[in-house]
């Protein structure tokens, strides 16, 4: 009895710690509300950063029910040249976004880095490694 006891419970805990990821990439009317509401998101940091809207060409946008991975390539909203500076590589954007309570917030973004910086990130915040591909 006790074995079987501890085996569902094993179970039910392996079961709870589960991620369902889902491709965002392209926009359905299922995704809709939640892609839209992160490339905003990540629209205005870059706002911020680089005083230029911007639209994105999503390459990767994988959401489980913590965690979002954006990979994309950003093109000025007004189909103008990108404005960087002279040591960034145009036009690519990562980021790692976390939603708390219910809101999503940036983890990590980088713009036009020269670097694959995010290798190994899944291991920094204990994600699996899936949401990344």
């Amino acid at each position: 009895m006790k074995k079987i006891l501890l085996t569902l419970t094993l179970l039910a805990s392996l079961n709870s710690f589960g991620q369902v990821i889902e491709s965002f990439k392209k926009k359905t009317s299922s995704n809709a509300k939640v892609r839209t509401l992160i490339l905003d998101i990540l629209r205005a940091s870059l706002y911020k950063d680089y005083k230029q809207e911007f639209i994105f060409v999503v390459n990767t946008l994988n959401v489980s029910n913590q965690y979002a991975w954006f990979e994309g390539t950003a093109i000025r909203k007004d189909r103008r040249e990108v404005e960087t500076d002279d040591y960034d590589d145009c036009c690519h954007v990562e980021g790692l976004l976390k939603r708390s309570y219910g809101k999503w917030y940036i983890v990590e973004l980088e713009a036009f880095s020269t670097d694959i910086w995010y290798e190994g990130i899944w291991n920094d915040y204990n994600i699996p490694k899936a949401l990344f591909s």
